[in-house]
């Protein structure tokens, strides 16, 4: 199982760096097949780009803003425009097929896999010793080629293999009891961690995709509850830096909205509580 079953702590939906697109609103009449595609182009990228960017975002549980070269030569109040254009087009978007297939297909390869069964004490007795045996007959063939002195030596390890066929052909050999007894422990801790994956997974991908978006919309807004749009920073070395200390150990969605600024995360938010209200 991969390792983005970490994805609640993530927002679902940055669209190409500008909108915060963690919602959609209900009173736009444009839709998936009609939206005007003229944000697409103030923001650098293509539509095809786009389109992959916000179906790994809001399935992934990741920002992807891969290929937004010019969402920051954006004019400061173009903004929110761009920003409900691309929200608009993002939440007609998951509800096509084309995204649910996608989604299906995502929720499947991120199911773990449940452990084999245990081994039974039977089992492990004929593998214990067929590997026995077959280095009993790869040791007697290697000695064919070894001097005299070497075969004799060899001997030791042939009668180390025999004793230790003789014990695993015991049923009741302590050696066969200790591994049937670790092959059962391993299974059951096995089985804890499935199961805990399981219900990891459940959670971050449930069956109906709109349970998955509303996750992902509750949780942009509850990391941006909180930014503090008027945070002084300072250069370090090329970069911005917060001066509050407590602000660099902020998630990255955090600082993403951060710098997106209020207006555009403030649209998103509404935006946001109308969609989820939808989804109830």
């Amino acid at each position: 199982m991969k390792s983005n079953l970490k994805l609640n702590g993530r927002i679902a939906m940055l669209v190409a760096g500008v909108a915060l697109a963690a919602a959609g609103v209900a009173n736009l009449s444009f839709t998936y097949a009609t939206l005007p595609g003229k944000f697409w182009s103030q923001l650098g990228i293509s539509e095809a780009r786009g389109t992959e960017n916000i179906r790994k975002s809001f399935i992934e549980g990741y920002v992807y803003t891969y290929g937004a070269s010019a969402a920051k030569k954006i004019a400061t109040g173009d903004r929110v425009a761009v920003a409900n254009d691309a929200m608009a087009y993002a939440k007609s978007y998951v509800t096509t097929p084309e995204f649910q297939d996608a989604y299906k297909q995502a929720r499947e390869q991120q199911k773990p896999a449940a452990p084999a069964p245990a081994r039974t004490k039977e089992e492990i007795q004929a593998a214990q010793i067929a590997t026995i045996e077959k280095s009993i007959a790869d040791t007697e063939k290697s000695m064919k080629g070894l001097s005299a002195e070497m075969q004799e030596s060899m001997k030791d390890v042939i009668k180390m293999f025999n004793e230790q066929l003789q014990d695993y052909k015991n049923p009741e050999s302590e050696m066969l009891n200790y591994m049937a007894e670790g092959e059962k422990f391993n299974h059951q801790t096995a089985m804890q961690t499935y199961e805990t994956n399981l219900a990891t997974w459940q959670k971050t991908y449930p069956e109906n995709y709109q349970s998955m978006i509303k996750t992902r919309l509750e949780t942009f807004l509850a990391v941006t509850a909180d930014v503090d749009y008027n945070a002084a920073v300072h250069d370090a070395y090329g970069l911005k830096k917060f001066n509050n200390p407590a602000y660099e150990k902020k998630s990255d969605e955090w600082k993403m909205a951060y710098r997106a600024g209020k207006p555009v995360v403030d649209a998103a938010r509404e935006f946001a509580t109308v969609w989820l209200k939808e989804l109830k």
